[in-house]
């Protein structure tokens, strides 16, 4: 069976929940033709966030690896086109770390692009009826950092690997005790959308060309 690796975060913060781990634990083990899922939980800590990955990505050897993770107040389904190589985080990680303007890899390239057919999975997941679109900004905090040190670790290999991110909502339970403007999406939704993906992943190689995208 080939591998498709499904990344999700735990909690931080305040909330004792992170979506884009329940999605990644509620694929492990579903399988799509000769394809597996398998799931890794990653530690939001700027020390451990990338290694966990790479140690993940050597145990499955993986074709396909999506990275969730949950984003503060996007209403929609979102699959990240680039990764920076930058940490500069808005609040401390779990470990109670706060990176200022770091560099992620001294070595690496100033910035990844997804390698996962993007346009493809938007236009798929929004065929689902599931608000979904194209993010130019990771922003600079965990997910970012992950995005960019899979693919770092990936080129730097020349793994035969297709990678990206998506990131994910709050759900309504999540947003209670929030600003009631805050969007959320049910979870049954973005396992959905984050199977869509892989899926349309496993598929195809090549993308489309759509319009897409939102100015951020």
């Amino acid at each position: 069976m080939k591998t498709i690796l499904i990344s999700g975060y735990e909690p931080f913060g305040r909330d004792t929940y992170n979506p884009s781990l329940e999605v990644a634990m509620a694929l492990h083990g579903q399988t799509y033709k000769d394809y597996t899922f398998q799931y890794v939980k990653i530690p939001v800590n700027r020390r451990n966030c990338i290694p966990t990955m790479e140690q993940a990505i050597a145990a499955y050897e993986p074709e396909i690896v999506i990275c969730t993770g949950l984003a503060y107040g996007r209403a929609g389904i979102s699959i990240e086109r680039v990764a920076i190589n930058v940490a500069d985080f808005p609040w401390a990680d779990n470990a109670g770390y706060l990176a200022l303007n770091e560099v992620i890899d001294p070595e690496g390239e100033n910035a990844y692009f997804s390698t996962l057919p993007i346009r493809r999975i938007m236009t798929a997941i929004r065929e689902n009826q599931i608000p979904a679109y194209i993010s130019n900004s990771a922003g600079t905090y965990c997910c970012n950092m992950l995005m960019y040190g899979t693919l770092n670790y990936i080129k730097k290999r020349q793994l035969p690997i297709k990678a990206g991110m998506i990131h994910v909502p709050y759900t309504p339970e999540m947003v209670i005790d929030k600003e009631f403007t805050m969007p959320s999406m049910s979870l049954d939704r973005m396992i959905q959308a984050v199977k869509t993906a892989a899926i349309i992943s496993a598929e195809h190689q090549d993308d489309i060309s759509v319009v897409c995208g939102m100015a951020q």
